[in-house]
């Protein structure tokens, strides 16, 4: 029997900024069709734990070196090769069985009636699946996750040049059982990319094989990475949670996550001609040895190890404005390759974040250097984190303490996150 893992609802990462939306989910239309699983009934393949049968695809797709011309798609979040999958429980990768592409191998049943379908279609070099605000096991519908799928040749233009596979993420709200996973894996126990494994319990991404991140990270996003040749340097992966125009406010921080697939290093060029944002880089490079992403152990005077981000400062004297900057990542495998990220951050104090629309009227406030909240009354706490300017979790309780001194920390701008009454509310202090 099915283990049922209770949802949560959204807040704001430590981060502090999210896109709006993201232009690469593409709008199910008349090119889209309804998935046929084998174990639904058309024409909506309402289904549970079901597959299709084996799909043609007209182009090769190159998974760690093996080529593919066809594969199978499963309405548990992931495209696999070889065979269907029904299992609803996700292992880590690498795993020496499961084949696939997973942007968010959970247990997705579209049984009930609110639930959205699961759409496909092809053009002569890609692939694109949605799993389109799909609800959870048992026929749930009360939280909907909004995900998609690109994989290709390598020449689409829906995929960046050098990735053959784009997943792009909506509004997220659920888990179910074991942590989701996200990511790629060959089946050989070997080579394999694992994005995160995520769940409710946490909020702050710490890198993809630490703890189980919150879903939550994913919302709004877009992840492009290549598995077309195990044995060939691949351009460095983006996986931060922001997609398109971010909303912020001065002060706030953006964090950046950047992953190489190989074991090698990663340089950073930023370039902003406002001078109004300032890079902090303590970024901790993430390598991939023999086909498995581990923690690249730079110096300590190099690299702040304990934290897996590389921050950028919005400077607080920042005016409303839409600002442009890039970040251009470079490896040193052989051939060296760059990862060009273009970002867009509107700044605007009527602007309202995608997630603090949903945030209640409990707001934290210093008093006297210690940290209260306005607004709790008689709800229910029963989570605090509070994390530096840099993302690092500094402090953390499943209930509330009443009052949190901040003068035994140093000067800056903290992140809290709080859930009240199940719903996670985010904010910033500074002192």
């Amino acid at each position: 029997m099915k283990k049922i893992l209770l949802t949560f609802c959204a807040g704001i990462l430590s981060a502090g900024l999210i896109a709006q939306d993201c232009n690469c989910m593409l709008a199910i239309d008349e090119t889209f069709s309804v998935v046929p699983f084998a174990n639904g009934t058309a024409p909506d393949y309402r289904n549970d734990d079901g597959f299709t049968e084996e799909i043609a695809i007209p182009f090769d797709f190159n998974l760690y070196g093996t080529s593919y011309d066809s594969l199978f798609i499963n309405n548990n979040g992931n495209i696999s090769f070889g065979n269907g999958y029904f299992t609803f429980n996700a292992s880590g990768f690498p795993i020496n069985q499961f084949p696939m592409i997973s942007a968010y191998w959970a247990d997705v049943d579209t049984r009930g009636a609110g639930s959205g379908l699961v759409y496909y279609k092809m053009t002569d070099n890609a692939m694109v699946v949605r799993y389109n605000n799909v609800g959870y096991f048992p026929m749930s519908f009360d939280q909907l996750n909004d995900f998609q799928i690109i994989i290709s040749d390598g020449t689409s233009d829906l995929t960046p040049s050098g990735h053959n596979i784009s997943f792009c993420y909506g509004d997220m709200q659920w888990s179910t059982g074991a942590a989701a996973t996200v990511g790629a894996n060959a089946g050989d126990g070997s080579n394999a990319l694992q994005i995160g494994r995520f769940n409710e319990n946490a909020v702050a991404y710490d890198g993809p094989y630490a703890n189980p991140d919150d879903v939550d990270f994913l919302d709004y996003s877009n992840i492009t990475f290549s598995t077309n040749n195990v044995n060939t340097n691949q351009f460095p992966i983006n996986v931060s949670n922001y997609c398109d125009t971010i909303f912020g406010g001065a002060g706030d921080t953006l964090m950046f996550y950047f992953f190489d697939d190989i074991e090698q290093d990663l340089e950073y060029e930023f370039v902003d001609s406002s001078g109004y944002f300032n890079p902090n880089d303590s970024i901790v490079g993430m390598v991939m040895i023999d086909g498995i992403l581990a923690e690249d152990r730079w110096g300590a005077t190099e690299r702040d190890l304990n934290n897996f981000s590389y921050p950028i400062v919005i400077s607080p004297s920042t005016p409303n404005g839409i600002y442009t900057f890039y970040i251009h990542v470079t490896d040193n495998g052989v051939p060296s390759l760059t990862s060009t990220f273009e970002y867009t951050v509107e700044i605007n104090a009527t602007s309202v974040n995608v997630k603090q629309s949903e945030v209640s009227d409990v707001v934290g406030y210093l008093s006297a250097g210690i940290l209260q909240f306005k607004g709790l009354d008689d709800k229910k706490v029963d989570q605090f984190i509070l994390y530096n300017s840099n993302g690092q979790n500094i402090m953390q309780t499943d209930r509330w303490v009443q009052g949190v001194n901040m003068n035994v920390m140093p000067s800056g701008v903290y992140v809290y996150t709080i859930r009240v009454n199940g719903q996670m509310i985010s904010g910033r202090i500074a002192k």
